[in-house]
């Protein structure tokens, strides 16, 4: 047989190459490019603009962020009100670092539901519903919207309502899995009547969006009347379109606008992402784990004069920490996705009291300030501690 003319044989060697080198910039490139999703706002009317009839009592001055803080819990079984030891962490933190006005849990739960939850309900819920300023608000989950498409998912109509009571009361929202570290007094009287957080993520496919999971606003922002009356307009039953990507999408628009919206970096509300590999180091124990050092600076850092700046970065530098431990010293609130932490492997996957106090894992060592605060109020059992 004959061999391949010798032009041929270079022109395919050149086409491989070609080909060698091109995917990798495909993937390292266009693939890698973050793509802020672009949304319309034509069909948003003037008349969202209008009034501040709605605006709740303790809401403030306005422009003022309230010291308020706002969960939505729905129920799959609306008779039956339970909530978890990690609802109880991410409250009473707001409870002990916020010392809030009010703690609203925005539920479709039965008046008698609660009234069963507070007599008989598990220890956790007891514990949540007892916490000082604690106020169940009744609301109706949405199913369907203002264009007719229906809301099936539970977390799309959590979507719906947060953005209700940020836009009627003002103040703080937080998922039940959003933990807060320190105060936030100064971010809410920033001038700002938004500020948001940027989401941690793992690839520059996830990066660049805005977390909804933490949102701090003014009661009758602009952004909250129109991301209301957007998120209608846009909702397709899709996971995250208005969600996070209408969010992301507004928010950067309207950062022209003087004293409407302040975005921080992600290290602020959310320093780990949802993806497994980060989930992993956030709970997994550690058995190499030394014993930690009390940090009095948790909560807040005091002044800022320059002196106190230069001596806070030299305490940060000269405290010996473990490889494995995590940095959340810049963190206001630590959004602790868990929805795949059953998959994370070498562990029982339980998150209690006991594992808490142990501080082996990044989860353990943020959040146990307030545990320990419970247990020496009394708030949790001794005999829970073991």
């Amino acid at each position: 047989m004959r061999g391949l003319p010798r032009c041929r044989v270079v022109a395919a060697a050149v086409a491989v190459l070609v080909v060698a080198s091109g995917v990798p910039y495909y993937y390292l490139t266009r693939s890698s490019r973050f793509a802020r999703p672009s949304f319309r706002y034509g069909a948003v009317p003037d008349d969202v603009c209008r009034g501040d009839a709605d605006v709740d009592g303790h809401a403030g001055p306005p422009g003022h962020i309230p010291n308020l803080v706002h969960y939505v819990w729905l129920l799959k079984d609306a008779a039956e009100f339970r909530l978890s030891f990690k609802a109880f962490v991410s409250v009473y933190s707001a409870h002990l670092f916020w010392r809030p006005e009010r703690i609203y849990v925005h539920t479709d739960a039965t008046p008698d539901a609660l009234s069963r939850a507070r007599l008989s309900g598990t220890a956790w819920t007891r514990r949540v519903l007892a916490i000082p300023g604690l106020t169940p608000n009744h609301v109706e989950a949405p199913r369907v919207t203002t264009k007719g498409v229906e809301i099936v998912q539970m977390e799309h109509k959590a979507d719906f309502l947060r953005i209700v009571a940020l836009r009627d009361f003002g103040g703080v929202y937080l998922d039940m899995d959003a933990v807060p570290l320190r105060d936030v007094a100064d971010l809410r009287n920033s001038g700002f009547a938004n500020v948001l957080g940027g989401a941690a993520a793992l690839s520059m496919k996830h990066s660049g969006y805005i977390n909804n999971g933490v949102m701090m606003s003014a009661a009758n922002s602009s952004l909250m009347k129109i991301y209301h009356h957007a998120a209608h307009e846009f909702f397709d039953g899709a996971w995250a379109t208005a969600s996070i990507h209408l969010l992301t999408d507004l928010a950067n628009r309207l950062l022209p606008l003087p004293s409407e919206v302040l975005i921080l970096q992600p290290q602020a509300f959310a320093p780990t992402s949802w993806e497994l590999e980060d989930q992993k180091r956030l709970f997994l124990p550690t058995l190499r784990a030394s014993a930690p050092r009390e940090r009095p600076e948790q909560g807040g850092v005091g002044s800022a004069t320059c002196r106190d700046a230069l001596a806070w970065l030299r305490r940060r530098e000269e405290d010996a920490t473990d490889e494995w431990e995590l940095d959340f010293s810049s963190t206001y609130v630590l959004h602790a996705f868990d929805d795949e932490m059953a998959k994370i492997r070498g562990w029982d996957h339980r998150i209690d009291v006991a594992y808490v106090l142990s501080r082996q894992s990044n989860y353990a060592r943020a959040v146990y300030p307030a545990v320990w605060d419970a247990v020496r109020r009394g708030i949790i059992p001794a005999e829970e501690m073991v």
